[in-house]
């Protein structure tokens, strides 16, 4: 793989709160393996394979960064990190951020922007390290880094795997389905990237959202725990706001949570995620569903990031992405707690690199706020 020599994107905050894990299994920002009871949605047969076309990873070139109006003005700067959803009964979600959102904001806004940390001075965040668990199609669209070491799941019903799943959409415009992948990180709670679920060419949300967690294949029997439905769905207000006709001028804000009908997580169980403010050299490992392989089968890319690709609010890699790919977490294992804890989300291809949006002090609080 090419190793990384600079930062793909520019980055105006700066990351501030301590790295913490939280002791309860049950608080947001923990990891739980679930309590391994099967887990099926009886009431959803709406899982149709072969439906969905893979929703491409946005292409980010390396000036648009530096051409998307900065935001200087704090009330603009704290508006964008409003909460705005829709329900599955269709009703419009607004939210205003809250006041720990608005300290967060201006306080990056006026912080030194330094990006990541590295040598000593990042040790107590992630480190090299592998994940124990990882041990057991068109070429034109391809975004692999020299030669493609992406590995097939084969065992998705085990735990960190089965809180990782397969997430469609359908555009309400056009009728068709999209796919995207998604990762449980509390008992109704997925993570993945706002453009996953509202699209600036339709100018609309999609809807009909299904995760279907631990799909492993081509039929709907490949569903292991079933599909489940969406109870709502949230991207951060700057997503569309700050929308200026191209998708550099989003980067910051392309996040998505969607809220599941059903506790699922209890069994399934739930990556963790963290704020790392000192975060250096790790090692990256992103599983998800990416569209050149057979349909429905999960494969993992583990990678490692370095410290000078790291900024504030994103940081670039070289692990192996095709469409299909975009919304999967990033995470690291933390020798320290045994744990897997996610510090990105994969969102966008430049020619040079692939790109996760960072989990920030101000978007772990934005998460914290709609976590179920």
């Amino acid at each position: 793989m090419t190793k990384l020599t600079k930062t793909i994107i520019a980055s105006a905050l700066v990351s501030t709160a301590m790295w913490a894990l939280p002791a309860s299994a049950q608080q947001a920002g923990s990891a739980n393996a679930g309590n391994s009871e099967s887990m099926r949605d009886v009431g959803s047969d709406d899982f149709k394979p072969g439906r969905a076309k893979p929703i491409a990873p946005p292409k980010l070139s390396e000036d648009e960064a530096s051409r998307a109006a900065p935001l200087t003005d704090e009330e603009t700067a704290v508006k964008s990190y409003g909460v705005v959803g829709k329900s599955s009964d269709g009703k419009a979600i607004r939210e205003a951020p809250s006041e720990a959102i608005r300290n967060l904001v201006i306080e990056e806004m006026n912080a030194p922007a330094d990006g990541g940390q590295s040598g000593d001075d990042a040790a107590s965040g992630p480190q090299k390290t592998e994940d124990p668990a990882l041990n057991e199609g068109d070429e034109a669209n391809r975004q692999v880094f020299g030669d493609d070491d992406r590995v097939q799941i084969k065992n998705t019903k085990v735990y960190p795997f089965s809180a990782i799943g397969y997430l469609e959409a359908k555009s309400p415009k056009t009728g068709s389905y999209g796919s995207c992948s998604a990762t449980l990180i509390g008992p109704r709670t997925v993570l993945t990237a706002a453009h996953c679920l509202y699209s600036h060419e339709d100018k609309d949300w999609l809807d009909e959202f299904l995760f279907v967690p631990a799909l492993n294949g081509s039929t709907a029997d490949d569903a292991p725990f079933g599909s489940f439905t969406y109870d709502s769905a949230y991207i951060l207000q700057g997503f569309i706001d700050n929308y200026q006709g191209y998708y550099g001028s989003v980067v910051p804000w392309d996040l998505g949570i969607v809220t599941l009908k059903q506790d699922v997580g209890n069994s399934l169980g739930w990556l963790g995620y963290s704020n790392f403010d000192d975060l250096g050299d790790f090692t990256a490992n992103i599983v998800g569903y990416p569209g050149d392989k057979p349909m429905g089968t999960m494969w993992r890319a583990t990678c490692d990031v370095m410290a000078e690709n790291i900024g504030p609010e994103n940081f670039a890699y070289d692990c192996d992405t095709y469409p299909g790919s975009s919304g999967s977490s990033v995470y690291a294992y933390d020798n320290k707690s045994k744990q897997r804890i996610i510090a990105g989300v994969n969102i966008a291809e430049s020619p040079d690199a692939n790109t996760a949006i960072r989990l920030n002090a101000v978007n772990i609080e934005w998460i914290n706020s709609l976590w179920k």
